[in-house]
């Protein structure tokens, strides 16, 4: 139970440390498979497998678990299928079919396909920690963690967040450690960044396994870049790809963190992964507060 991805946001109003209660809110919305007609389908499962329940509680924290199901349906198949039906009705009929017709034929082929389309499921978990008021997604964009949020909302009913903000821009301050080579005092330079020109739209640099200290990257800055996204690690405990807008990608803990674990032989997967996700809360409820100092403190 290791997220890969943090995309963090500020609950307004933290609900209480219930699993039970939170597992109702959730349960008129669990998962159920795509009826033969349905394209997708989106609902909660148990965050630790079968049988398990439907919100795992652990460490002052609500772990959740959203299913997708997404039927694949090809655009060249369908356009095969539809080019098929309209040259057999314009030969059979000796008239030319029109865009209004055809995109009726194109409505009937996808409801004829859809009951053999094979289906893809994917799911992303996000957590909410009670004591300090942090939802945090494992999502590879923002799009992914929003429509997690959004599905999250709907069973609650209510649960208004927000992105965190900070006093001093992000940005602002991570093009300040490159340019001043000054980094807080726990924090190492990875060796990727992308630093963009804000005065000219789409116009970046990215750099991969490249000295950060290196001349040519203080040339960027000198140049008016500023930087978008940057590799890092904190106090030898974890690493990760930070954007200005505080999300991290390609996140990691290493190895000090993972020893917690110890050599202890968990006797299921479940027990497995509850002890994971509660040695990675921990260590998130230390790291959130002190990335939020580095950019002037929440605001």
């Amino acid at each position: 139970m290791w997220f890969r991805n943090l995309i963090p946001y500020r609950l307004q109003d933290v609900p209480p440390y219930d699993a039970e209660a939170a597992a109702e809110q959730l349960s008129a919305f669990a998962f159920e498979p795509c009826q033969a007609l349905e394209a997708a389908r989106a609902g909660w499962v148990p965050p630790l497998g079968p049988g398990a329940p439907l919100v795992h509680a652990a460490a002052g924290c609500l772990l959740f678990c959203l299913q997708e199901e997404s039927k694949l349906l090809p655009a060249s198949v369908i356009r095969e299928a539809v080019d098929e039906r309209v040259g057999q009705r314009e030969a059979a009929e000796h008239r030319k079919v029109r865009k209004r017709e055809r995109d009726r034929i194109r409505d009937e082929v996808v409801t004829d396909l859809l009951p053999r389309a094979f289906s893809r499921h994917k799911r992303t978990w996000g957590y909410i920690d009670t004591e300090t008021g942090f939802l945090v997604v494992d999502a590879g964009s923002e799009r992914q963690a929003e429509h997690f949020t959004e599905q999250l909302r709907q069973a609650w009913g209510s649960l208004p967040v927000i992105p965190p903000e900070t006093g001093e821009s992000p940005g602002a301050v991570m093009t300040r450690w490159l340019a001043q080579q000054r980094l807080p005092g726990d924090v190492e330079l990875g060796e990727e960044a992308v630093l963009e020109d804000p005065r000219a739209e789409g116009c970046e640099v990215r750099v991969k396994r490249q000295d950060l200290t290196a001349d040519e990257i203080r040339a960027h800055i000198d140049a008016g870049k500023r930087v978008r996204r940057l590799a890092l690690s904190w106090g030898e405990r974890l690493t990760g790809v930070l954007d200005a807008n505080l999300t991290l990608n390609r996140f990691k803990f290493l190895d000090i963190v993972r020893e917690q674990t110890g050599d202890r032989e968990a006797e299921s997967e479940a027990e497995r992964l509850d002890g994971d996700f509660a040695l990675m809360a921990l260590e998130l409820r230390a790291f959130f507060p002190r990335l939020l100092e580095f950019f002037g403190g929440e605001r």
